[in-house]
């Protein structure tokens, strides 16, 4: 291990049994070898999560295992479950609390697309529309779950709430074990690159704890990617210490858009972590085109724009280690959004 450890063994074997039980398909994985000659990379893999379990985005494989973590170790029952989100996050969990009969108050950033809005009462759920940014919607979320009883399921900690972030964490490792039955970390792992995107650091963590606990100090290079002007990971980074930024700068990756790391993301991705990457919408906007619109040989992928941010920085070049020879693995997070 590089570090503190964020999740056990034992951690890992109660995802395997949850998602053995539950009896689901894995997700594609795509290989584009068009697009990895043109990026100078020995072999691309996209990790395709852009309908899982029926949804447009990878979150609720967090949500479904964290809920049933929930329902079996609650003293008291639970009869509504409330979130924050910029979009997938409040869906995975408004659905997972229709499944399970339950309630569902999902509060939203102001600015948030009304098509957004009403695909998440689609799932059932009352929703609130705030007239704050992201980070300070968890809080209002946070204090009226509190006043009112509500469960939360949130994918972001803070202190005195880390339990149930970490099994939604904990839930997202399931992605990378169908990576690795679908033999996509055949070879010398390190000759690896894993790129994954990070808003408040959810699934990033998951993948930096994912690697340690699976390879330890023999484990692929991680490089996290983050909006330009939206990377509180990258500044953490550069200053040692978990830092909040000022201001979350508007971008068209709405659901990277945050100033501030999950407290539980952040000791193992400062211990794990080799690169932190930016990348702009400009930049997205040409990974979602090349994507849906492959070199020859290549297969299409739909994606959204927090989706499409592995591949655009691989194809802005942008800080990335040198790619000839390494498997390159990316994870396509999302479909197309919803307005």
């Amino acid at each position: 291990m590089t570090g503190p450890a964020l999740f056990t063994f034992d951690d890992l074997a109660d995802v395997r049994r949850f998602y053995r039980d539950a009896d689901t398909s894995a997700t594609p994985m795509v290989e584009l070898p068009a697009l990895a000659r043109s990026v100078g990379a020995g072999r691309l893999l996209v990790k395709d999560e852009s309908m899982r379990f029926g949804l447009p985005a990878f979150k609720i494989v967090g949500v479904r295992y964290a809920v049933s973590r929930v329902l079996s170790s609650s003293p008291q029952p639970v009869t509504a479950l409330a979130a924050a989100t910029a979009g997938n996050h409040g869906r995975a969990v408004a659905r997972v609390a229709r499944d399970c009969g339950l309630r569902a108050h999902i509060y939203v950033p102001a600015g948030t697309h009304p098509a957004r809005v009403e695909a998440l009462r689609g799932e059932g759920a009352d929703v609130r529309v705030t007239s704050v940014g992201y980070d300070d919607t968890v809080r209002l979320l946070a204090g009226d779950a509190q006043a009112d009883g509500w469960t939360i399921v949130s994918d972001t900690a803070w202190p005195g709430y880390e339990d149930v972030p970490r099994w939604i964490m904990a839930g997202y490792t399931h992605i990378l074990d169908e990576v690795r039955g679908q033999g996509g970390f055949a070879g010398d792992p390190q000759r690896m690159l894993v790129m994954v995107q990070a808003g408040v650091g959810s699934l990033a963590g998951a993948v930096a704890g994912w690697l340690d606990a699976t390879f330890g100090t023999s484990r692929p290079r991680l490089v996290v990617v983050e909006p330009e002007g939206s990377a509180c990971l990258g500044a953490s980074v550069h200053a040692g210490i978990r830092t909040t930024l000022p201001e979350a700068a508007p971008t068209s990756m709405v659901g990277l858009r945050c100033a501030e790391v999950s407290t539980i993301a952040w000791p193992i991705l400062h211990t794990t972590l080799d690169h932190a990457v930016t990348v702009t919408d400009a930049e997205v906007d040409a990974a979602i085109a090349r994507l849906a619109r492959p070199l020859p040989g290549d297969s299409a992928v739909r994606s959204g724009p927090s989706g499409a941010a592995g591949v655009a920085a691989l194809l802005a070049q942008c800080g990335l280690p040198p790619l000839a020879g390494r498997t390159v693995l990316v994870i396509n997070t999302e479909g197309p959004l919803v307005g």
